[in-house]
Formats: C-alpha cells, structure tokens, sequence
C-alpha cells in the first residue's frame, strides 16, 4: 500500500469520526432542545404564588421579600409597574397581581434547571471509545 493510499485511509477514516460526532452532537442538541422545552413549560404552568384568599400587605410583602425595596422591584421586573415611593402607592397597584418570585426563588429554579440539564448532558454524552 502506498503513502498515499495510507493518507487517503486515514483521511476517510477522519471523516467518518467527524460524521459521527456531528451527528452525537446533533442528537444531545435534540434533547437537550426537547428536555428545556419540557422545563419552561412546567415553569410556565406552575401556578402564581398568589395566597388564595389571603389579602396582600405590608406585613405579608416584608416577610415574603424583607424590605419595601425588593418587593418593589420584584414587582417591578415582573409587572414592569411603576409607582410613588411607599407601601401606600404600592398596595393598591399590586392587591390583584401574583406575587413574583423572590430572588431566592429564581436561584433556585435556576439551580433546578442548570442541574437538570447537566443531567441531561452527562447522560447523552458517553466516555469516547478507544480504536
């Protein structure tokens, strides 16, 4: 076998490994596309956090998210709601929202799904073979 035959072996064989790890990544990509979908949708129905019931107030706003300012801008990146400073301009535009989540809250849904994904990941992805 020639030189160059050798070199045209190896270079089909190049090809055909690279052929099969795009279409590894093709398949992770695939489901991990799939398994996100399956989380902002369970995210998206999760029902708001709204007390039934239960009025909201000042007492209620201060132990869910600890001072006027975080629950102001809780509300405020959730709602995009603007208002005078204090709780007597903020009560009475939020009486009818769901309460948004509290920063703790989103760290850990985050968590969950970083987690989740990584999951996903490590068992998608198999330890390379050895030739």
């Amino acid at each position: 076998m020639s030189r160059f035959s050798k070199l045209i072996d190896q270079l089909e064989d190049l090809d055909q490994q690279d052929l099969r790890n795009t279409a590894k990544v093709f398949a992770v990509t695939a489901e991990l596309y799939e398994r996100l979908q399956q989380v902002v949708q369970a995210q998206e129905q999760s029902p708001p956090a709204q007390i039934p019931g239960e009025q909201i107030s000042e007492e209620l706003l201060k132990e869910r998210y600890g001072t006027y300012n975080e629950a102001y801008r809780a509300y405020q990146q959730t709602y995009q709601l603007k208002c005078s400073r204090g709780w007597k301009h903020l009560l009475p535009k939020v009486k009818d929202l769901p309460m948004p989540q509290t920063q703790t809250e989103r760290i850990d849904q985050l968590e969950d799904t970083v987690q989740t994904l990584s999951e996903i990941v490590m068992n998608l992805v198999s330890p390379p073979s050895s030739s």
